[in-house]
């Protein structure tokens, strides 16, 4: 998985989503073992080298109204990280104090743009596995709502006898 300079490098080449767009939806759920133990496995490879130690700052976050007028909601807390693999740089930022998530998603931002598919096997694989994981959870989610729903339209009509009271009521 090779790109081009011409080649858009949000999308990789054979049409999929991209392993960093993936771990991004499912970083925040990884332990920091996890997260750890797939830089270790970056790191040995030995063809990468931390460009900007990962660093905290706040950016500007801007939300749309329901009419569909930006407005700046506040600052956000988030952690950034510059890695190359190679020659190649990659940039990761996540939301909050996280350094190692930040480091991660630069690391495999390089490798992938760099086209080394092999190298991030693991980080796919963990990412599937947290995927499933967050899926599985939101299942459940779903099912515990499921069940505490109520049908309004069948419910029976209640009948409140009031014999204690001498009368009867519906």
């Amino acid at each position: 998985m090779k790109y081009t300079d011409s080649e858009d490098r949000r999308t990789p080449p054979n049409g999929g989503e991209s392993i960093k767009s993936r771990l991004l939806r499912v970083i925040g759920s990884a332990v920091s073992g996890q997260v750890a133990a797939l830089l270790d496995g970056l790191w040995a490879s030995g063809r990468f080298v931390v460009q900007r130690e990962p660093r905290c700052g706040l950016i500007m976050c801007t939300v749309r109204d329901p009419f569909d007028t930006p407005f700046h909601l506040g600052e956000v807390l988030v952690s950034q990280a510059e890695v190359r693999c190679d020659r190649q740089p990659g940039c990761g930022v996540v939301c909050g104090d996280a350094p190692e998530q930040a480091l991660l998603l630069a690391a495999v931002e390089a490798a992938e743009l760099l086209g080394c598919a092999e190298m991030l096997a693991p980080v796919a694989d963990a990412v599937r596995r947290l995927e499933q994981t967050k899926a599985d959870h939101a299942a459940r989610l779903s099912r515990l709502a499921a069940a505490t729903r109520v049908r309004f339209d069948s419910m029976k009509k209640e009948r409140v006898d009031f014999d204690s009271l001498g009368e009867s009521c519906e």
